[in-house]
Order: C-alpha cells, then structure tokens, then sequence
C-alpha cells in the first residue's frame, strides 16, 4: 500500500552535539563560546538521561575506593583521576554560582559494610592525605545506624543538575531539539550527514553525549561502553536518618543522598542477568534496609536509567575510527557530574587544535 512519506526537515550548522545531559550541554555550550553554530539533539528531553536521574551528588573520584584504585591503576594515575574529579566538582561549583543554580556544601561520606571494606576505607583515608586530598577516616559510625567505618570527603557538594543543566543552555542560548532521536551518522565528503527522527542535518563535526546509549550509535562504543541499569526510589523518612549528608556505601555499588524537601533518593547498580531474565544486585537495596529499616524499601517502585561503564571504569573520550569528523564523550559510571566539565573541556580542545586526550583517551584501551 502506497502511504505518503514521513516529511523530514533537513538542516544544516557547524556541529551537532547528541545528548542534552550536562556533559553535551557543556560542549555546546563551550564550542558557542567559540563562535561555532552549534545544535543538541535529544531524543527525549532536556536532562532526560542519567543526569536528570541523578541524585545530585558531586562527588571526588570513582565509585571505587582510592587504596582500589592505587592497587589497580598505579599511585600515580589514581591521584591524576583524583586530582581531575575535585577539577571537575571546582568547575561545576563556579557554573553554578554564576548561574546562580543552589549548591549544598555537604561533604559526603562512604559508608563501610563489613571488615573488608573497613581496611580499605582506612587504607584510602591514608593514601588519600598523603597525596594532598582533604579526607578523614572513623571507626565511630557518625550515622550511628551500625556502620563499622566511615570516610568523609569534607569538600563534596550537591546540586540540582537538571536546573544547572537548563541554566546553562538558556544563558548562552544553545539550540536545543527535543524528541529527535538520532539514528545513524553517514560521513558526507568533509562533512557529516546526521539522520533523526522527523530531521536530517548536515555538519561538520558530530559529538556524541549519550552515556549508556553509546552502543545504540556505533559498533566501537557498543564494544567499549557497557549498558547498566542505575535504580532510584524516592522515600520520606520520619526524621533526618543522613544528617544532611550523602553518602555512599558498599563499595560504591548504593547511594544514600537527602534532598531538601526533607525526603531521601535510594540508588544502587544493578546489571541484567542471563537470558534477560531481570535486574540483579539488589544487595545496595538490601543494605540501605538493613541500616535504615524506617524507609520501608521492599515493594517500592523503582525509577531506571542506563549508565555507560567502561572496562577499566574510566570515562571515554576521542573520535570514531571509520567517521574521524565524529567525537564522543561517554561511559561515566555515574559519576557524571563530576567529569562533566573536564569531558568537554579536553574534548573541544582536541577538536580545535588536536589537544591530547591524556587518560580519558579512548585509545588508552587499545594500548592495554
């Protein structure tokens, strides 16, 4: 049966940015600064992903501790990752107060579950003075909630991101389209041909800001960023169980973080398992019921988003192989908020001048 086409709009600018997270708001935002016409497209809305969904917490590092990581990625390298997380927190600090978006100087604390984790909390803490980061270890649990350890993080902070996102974009009047999906990048001489729903554009370079939905847009991320599902639940407990602080517990694998109309986000990782068969790890909500038994958790309705993970947990930045006019930054594992800034600075600056990448270069995996 003959039907009538589906009509498509077809434009033209400088650079396409895929993905209206803070980590794509910040690149357009920096290439407008250039002068370059710049244009997001975002398949749902704005701060749709994984930042609207997150909880808000900025925080220094990996989910995983710092002893962890000085075991897995060499001293050096954990106190560059470090160094450039507590940047990271800095830059996003100063774009807030400037654009006047609230920030909440909590501090944040990783909580330890058993005697493992207590060694590698006070391990971490150790390290972590001596390499010039403000933190503190205590066998006192300051929750009083039966946590055998705590590593408080003084200078970590809170924020709304979807705000700071929104707030962003608006003051320098970056173009945003919602509800266009993109579906496929087809290179087009010097330029590139971006393909969407309802839209077809032609530019000159492609930034890729989608995080988990990397795989969804080209074989090599599909490769190097894997999907996981980060699960949230609201809940409105009877008194201040945080003490105004996030915190994280269990390796890193749940969080715990106030909001300031008195109720707490729950969150945790949580991987499929075979055959498709559901979502497993629980065990972040297990615990958070174990020591905050009032929030009442079992048969709480979950909220899901897709978190980009990397196999060496590091965020990926750098071009398509096959389509070089193509740039992504993704795989944060969840934490977003923190690399924001830094993703989009030494992205734009590889783009503009062929800056190196340093450790966020995708062709770090290669090497490995």
């Amino acid at each position: 049966m003959l039907t009538k086409r589906e009509q498509r709009r077809s434009d033209a600018c400088d650079v396409v940015v895929v993905g209206a997270g803070l980590v794509g708001a910040a690149v357009a935002v920096h290439l407008t600064r250039e002068g370059f016409d710049t244009a997001i497209l975002e398949a749902r809305r704005v701060s749709g992903g994984a930042t609207g969904r997150s909880a808000g917490m900025v925080l220094v590092g990996l989910p995983a501790h710092y002893s962890w990581a000085a075991s897995v990625y060499g001293r050096q390298r954990a106190r560059q990752l470090w160094t450039l997380t507590a940047g990271g927190r800095n830059r996003l600090i100063r774009a807030a107060e400037r654009l006047r978006i609230p920030v909440e100087h909590t501090g944040s604390l990783a909580l330890a579950v058993d005697d493992e984790e207590v060694d590698m909390l006070w391990e971490s803490a150790k390290l972590l003075r001596e390499d010039g980061f403000d933190a503190s270890f205590t066998l006192t649990d300051p929750l009083d909630r039966g946590f055998p350890g705590a590593l408080h993080h003084p200078r970590d902070v809170m924020v709304d991101p979807a705000a700071l996102t929104r707030a962003l974009l608006a003051a320098d009047g970056v173009v945003v389209h919602e509800g266009t999906e993109v579906y496929a990048l087809e290179p087009a001489g010097d330029d590139i041909r971006v393909w969407a729903h309802r839209r077809t554009v032609l530019c000159r370079r492609v930034v890729l800001a989608v995080d988990g939905y990397a795989a969804l847009l080209h074989p090599t991320l599909a490769t190097n960023v894997g999907p996981v599902n980060g699960y949230v639940c609201t809940v409105e407990p009877p008194d201040d169980v945080l003490h105004g602080q996030p915190c994280t517990f269990g390796h890193g694998k749940g969080f715990l973080c106030p909001r300031s109309d008195g109720q707490v986000v729950v969150g945790g990782w949580s991987r499929q398992s075979r055959g498709g068969q559901g979502p497993l790890g629980d065990g972040a909500f297990d615990l958070a019921s174990r020591y905050f038994p009032e929030l009442e958790l079992e048969g709480l309705g979950r909220r899901s988003e897709v978190v980009g993970f990397t196999p060496d947990g590091l965020p990926l930045v750098g071009a398509l192989p096959d389509i070089p006019q193509a740039y992504f930054a993704v795989g944060f594992g969840g934490r977003g908020l923190s690399w924001a800034f830094i993703a989009a600075e030494r992205l734009v600056e590889a783009m503009l001048n062929g800056a190196d990448l340093g450790i966020l270069s995708a062709g770090r995996l290669e090497e490995e």
